[in-house]
């Protein structure tokens, strides 16, 4: 499979692409409700109303007959009379999208901290390039003034306020500045009656005495482990060489002892994905991490200084062997996640549009996006809308920018109208898609659609099983008539 697949050769008066070469499996008549084929028969999908079933060569032709409006035979009809005493085939009516400008009603309760550029990794495949910058760290000030402006908008809205670390380095890496960000949003907290979230994404190399004070002070922790021994330490290499598995595993060991426990992230590459059964099974009998999150490796060298591309990893190829570890993970009570596929109903990918993430970088950039951190991004121009001005001690944002990070939506992206993936998906992640055509709207399917589509439909089919086995699978669960 092509890395750019059935991308529109046509352009209509607006600019935009046409529609002549894109996917289009909605059923004629009924509005979003989708109908694909899978295993020995199809998958009838109403994302909407949080719907699927499966159907033989009967039901779907009945089914098509009915939204054609065409006349039914008496074993037609009395199968849509009982979908019909169901509620199958009422279309919902389209969520109405707010009028209100996205930088009016910009008002933030969480901020995403990009504390320090420095990392004690050097992987290969970093968006970031951690550690290797400018080792810049965050001044006090600006996360103080990220913190009392999060802080002032949750009493307004009545919610805690919450705070998270990733970004362009390690965030332990400038320990110093990670512990007074904590401290001071802490103080703010009990000042005002909060309960403190305090989220951190690391690499899990940092000295063993920190430890305590991650344990005891983070809610929640990812760590990055990227594959078995060998893949991982490939590419996440420390800055004097040498491989990062083992240290991460003790990292991940010492929070257990502890008693905390935590997700871990993974991004796949060719390598890692052949031996991707295997990683989980080395999670299953060595960690007691239930959470693993993967996501195939995306070629940065477009958007960052990066030189070694990363070798091709195949599509469908990841799609088996997700598969295949699934079935491992299963064994040892481990869900397997992957972004794009997630059952939860979504208009937008993530919290780039409308500007809803708040994430302020060493430099005091505020940006939607946590992979498009540097002012020498070419993606910068879309994502990043505001930053902080020493003299006035406050940010200044570019309302404008929040406005355009308002069209980030599945309703803007005309190759996702006739997907069946189209309210879980979204248009996938905005920063991929820019990466190549510099606008999110205009880019062609990829080899990720590919991955969410069939990832997709084995989540659906899981929760049509799920639900006929009366088990409740974490609210993610869809109706299920089997036909």
């Amino acid at each position: 499979m092509p890395t750019t697949l059935l991308m529109p050769e046509k352009r209509g008066k607006n600019g935009l692409p046409t529609f002549e070469n894109f996917i289009e499996e909605r059923i004629e008549g009924a509005g979003d409700i989708f109908l694909v084929s899978f295993l020995n028969g199809y998958l009838f999908y109403s994302p909407l109303s949080n719907f699927s079933m499966i159907l033989d060569e009967f039901g779907v032709s009945t089914v098509r007959k009915y939204f054609r409006q065409e006349e039914l035979f008496p074993n037609e009809q009395t199968l849509i009379d009982h979908l019909n005493e169901r509620n199958v085939f009422k279309i919902p009516e389209t969520p109405q999208r707010s009028l209100i400008k996205p930088s009016t009603r910009w008002a933030p309760t969480s901020a995403t901290f990009s504390n320090t550029q420095k990392c004690t990794l050097r992987c290969t495949y970093c968006y970031a390039e951690g550690g290797r910058l400018e080792d810049l760290d965050i001044p006090l000030p600006v996360a103080k003034g990220a913190i009392d402006l999060i802080v002032q908008n949750a009493h307004v809205q009545n919610v805690d306020p919450s705070i998270r670390f990733l970004g362009e380095g390690e965030a332990t890496a400038s320990w110093g500045i990670f512990r007074e960000i904590i401290e001071y949003y802490k103080e703010q907290c009990r000042a005002n009656h909060f309960v403190p979230s305090i989220s951190l994404s690391t690499n899990g190399v940092f000295a063993q005495s920190r430890l305590d004070y991650i344990a005891e002070n983070c809610t929640h922790l990812t760590f990055s482990l990227d594959g078995v021994r060998e893949v991982h330490n490939e590419h996440r290499v420390l800055p004097k060489g040498g491989g990062s598995f083992d240290r991460i595993i003790a990292t991940m060991k010492g929070l257990e002892m502890r008693g905390r426990t935590y997700d871990i992230r993974s991004t796949v590459t060719a390598a890692g994905s052949a031996t991707l059964a295997e990683f989980v099974a080395f999670v299953g009998e060595n960690l007691q991490c239930k959470s693993l999150h993967f996501e195939p490796v995306f070629d940065a060298t477009t958007v960052t200084n990066l030189k070694d591309q990363i070798a091709h990893l195949d599509a469908q190829m990841f799609v088996e062997n997700f598969r295949t570890a699934r079935q491992v993970a299963a064994g040892f009570g481990i869900q397997l996640h992957y972004s794009a596929a997630s059952l939860k109903h979504r208009e937008t990918f993530c919290g780039a549009s409308d500007a809803s993430n708040f994430l302020v970088t060493s430099r005091g950039i505020v940006t939607s996006c946590n992979e498009v951190l540097q002012p020498t991004d070419p993606r910068s121009s879309l994502f990043q809308y505001g930053a902080w001005n020493q003299e006035d001690g406050e940010f200044v944002l570019d309302h404008e920018a929040i406005d355009r990070l308002g069209k980030l939506n599945v309703h803007d992206m005309p190759k996702c109208q006739g997907c069946i993936a189209k309210y879980n998906c979204a248009g996938d992640c905005y920063a991929k898609s820019a990466s190549s055509t510099g606008d999110p709207a205009s880019a062609g399917y990829t080899e990720r659609c590919h991955i969410t589509r069939e990832l997709l439909k084995d989540n659906l089919l899981l929760a049509l099983i799920f639900t006929m086995a009366g088990v409740n699978a974490g609210g993610s669960v869809q109706h299920a008539c089997p036909m």
